[in-house]
């Protein structure tokens, strides 16, 4: 009988052997791929994350004070502690009114721990943990200059009302003294400002005059008013008491818009207030919000779980000018003085890194400066 061909028992088991040893090989090298993959996935979450975060918060600082007194707005006041002037801040965070003690709304107001406590997952757990840390707060205002209308012409362009002389009323491009023919009446706690349609439309597209919109009143002598519009009908705007700053009708002597009469010669602007602070309203994914006014807020970066503000300020009456650096909470007396801003921001990655179950973390600085409006650091 002839011998049938095969392999051996030995054949077989070192064949075995030798592919599980290559099949191993190439699942440890799949799954080295797939965590490399992961890991790559979330460290670049959290970039985008801090990137994103900081545009939207540098390109607000460099613009802060723009088009605003020196020194900031005053606000109603009695020659002392002003009315309580409610301040956007994160839900839950004492107090909720800017200081007593101001009697002008600075271009910038910094809220040294004002924010919510920093929370971070338990590894184990996965639930948060409070740490004792707070995060800080920021709120800074500046002048908007987006409101053109269809001729061209800007809010503040012209004076709301000029005494009639000689010339036209109005703002025709023919005419070459304009007269603008507006009006501010004030009845009661009400006071109605209606814009002379030839000078300036404020029902615009997407840059209207809108409820909840800051507007600044100022006259050629210098004294300004801060008001917030409670409604807009056709041309005209109206300040009510009871609005969400407690701003209008506050029944204070200075800053209020008593001031400004008579009314000629008073030109408006519309002043932003945007607001930056940390909500944990998911503890697991803390958020980076940007408010503007007292409108609801807007996450503009996911998962940063801490944001802090250093300042450095410009000592006055120095010669050579000699500098305040590394200031948590700047004093009233040096909020006019502020020159740059330093900003760090705190993320990790959406999810846990699966091969053991923790999160990667990252931060991203920026120093801004708030004077030179046209310069400010690169990212480091």
């Amino acid at each position: 009988m002839k011998r049938q061909a095969g392999f051996t028992l030995i054949e077989v088991l070192v064949a075995t052997a030798i592919m599980m040893i290559i099949a191993g090989s190439v699942y440890a090298a799949l799954t080295n791929a797939i965590r490399t993959t992961e890991g790559v996935a979330l460290l670049a979450d959290t970039q985008e994350n801090l990137r994103a975060g900081m545009n939207y918060v540098v390109r607000d600082i460099v613009q802060a004070g723009e088009g605003i007194p020196q020194g900031g707005i005053p606000i109603p006041n009695s020659a002392g502690p002003v009315s309580a002037l409610n301040r956007p801040l994160p839900a839950g965070s004492t107090p909720s009114t800017f200081p007593t003690s101001w009697t002008v709304l600075p271009a910038i107001s910094p809220g040294y721990q004002l924010g919510l406590p920093v929370l971070t997952p338990d590894p184990v757990t996965r639930g948060a943990t409070v740490s004792d840390t707070r995060s800080d707060v920021i709120n800074v205002i500046y002048a908007d200059t987006t409101l053109v209308d269809a001729n061209g012409h800007w809010l503040n362009e012209f004076p709301i009302y000029l005494t009639p002389g000689a010339g036209t009323p109005g703002c025709a491009v023919s005419n070459p003294n304009p007269l603008p023919a507006g009006s501010i009446v004030t009845a009661g706690s009400t006071t109605t400002v209606t814009f002379d349609s030839t000078c300036i439309i404020i029902g615009v597209g997407n840059t209207a005059l809108r409820a909840g919109d800051l507007i600044m009143l100022q006259s050629n002598s210098g004294a300004t008013a801060l008001l917030t519009i409670s409604s807009v009908a056709g041309n005209s705007i109206t300040f009510s008491a009871g609005d969400a700053f407690n701003l209008n009708a506050s029944g204070k002597t200075s800053g209020t818009i008593t001031q400004l009469q008579p009314y000629a010669t008073i030109t408006a602007t519309r002043i932003w207030m945007i607001s930056y602070y940390i909500s944990n309203a998911d503890p697991l994914r803390p958020q980076l919000m940007r408010q503007v006014n007292m409108n609801p807020p807007q996450a503009v970066g996911d998962v940063i779980e801490n944001f802090n503000l250093l300042y450095e300020a410009v000592v006055p009456g120095t010669t050579p000018p000699s500098v305040t650096t590394n200031i948590t909470s700047p004093t009233i007396a040096q909020l006019p003085y502020l020159r740059d801003v330093y900003v760090s921001l705190f993320a990790r990655s959406e999810n846990p890194f699966s091969q053991n179950g923790a999160y990667f973390r990252n931060n991203l600085v920026t120093a801004v400066s708030i004077r030179s409006l046209n310069f400010f650091n690169e990212y480091r």
